[in-house]
Order: structure tokens, then sequence, then C-alpha cells
């Protein structure tokens, strides 16, 4: 009985919750956070000059059944279609009528832009032909040996 009662005593509270919350573990977590993000913050801003490779003759596209439609622009900004030269509403009157046909008949549509002209032009005449509703549409490179 001495035992029980002493027992009872050391306690101040019977049956009292644990109010204090143990920071210790968070703590760590947060200085662990903090050291991954450091690390990694200047990794992901770094940027690295790419010398992007060239593909060589040997390397072929697939074969497809579909024709090959060619729109150029030249260095004075002159647009042609399959070989003629076009006005850009010529050329937005054709695409909409190869637009028209299904997604399968319709010919691939190669956008050849001279090297010299700003990126913006061959895009405006790219987003041309993708608002013509044209299905396959892709820009040729030059291609090194």
């Amino acid at each position: 009985m001495n035992r029980q009662r002493r027992f009872n005593n050391t306690r101040t509270r019977p049956l009292s919750a644990l109010t204090e919350i143990n920071v210790t573990p968070l703590l760590d977590m947060c200085f662990c956070l903090l050291i991954i993000f450091m690390i990694a913050t200047p990794v992901m801003e770094q940027t690295t000059q790419i010398d992007l490779p060239v593909a060589s003759a040997a390397v072929a596209s697939p074969a497809t059944k579909k024709t090959v439609k060619v729109v150029a622009l030249d260095r004075d900004g002159n647009l042609s279609y399959a070989g003629r030269a076009v006005t850009e509403d010529a050329l937005r009157v054709a695409l909409r009528a190869i637009a028209t046909a299904s997604p399968e008949s319709q010919p691939i549509i190669h956008i050849r832009a001279d090297g010299s002209l700003t990126n913006q032009r061959t895009w405006d005449l790219f987003s041309l032909v993708k608002e013509s509703g044209v299905s396959s549409v892709g820009i040729d490179t030059e291609l090194r040996n």
C-alpha cells in the first residue's frame, strides 16, 4: 500500500495530457530543407552554353505515303508555295483548301525560311499555316555532313 501511494504522489495530476510540442524534429526537418534548397537553387539557375547536334545526311526521315508541299520564305520576305510565288492571302486560301480534306489525305506542309530572317517572321508563317487548319506542319533545316 505504501508503494502505491508513493507512485500516485509523484504525478501532479493523474491522466493529464502532455501540452508541450516537441519542436526538435520540426527544426531538424527545416534545416535539412534549407540545406537542400541552398544546394539546389544555384544548379537550377545555372545556364549552360550548348552546341546542338546537327543531323547528318545519313539519317533519313521515315518514308510516308503522304505528299509534301513546301512553303518557302526567301531573304526578302517573299512567299512561294509549291514552287510558285504567292501572296500571303493566296497562301491562306490554298492552305484552307488543303485543310478541308480529311487529315489522312492532307499533304505535309514543310516550311523553309531563309536563315537570315528574324525568327518572328518564320513563326508568323508557321502560325498562318497552323491557323488554316492543316494537321501536319514541319520546319526544314539544313543537313550537314
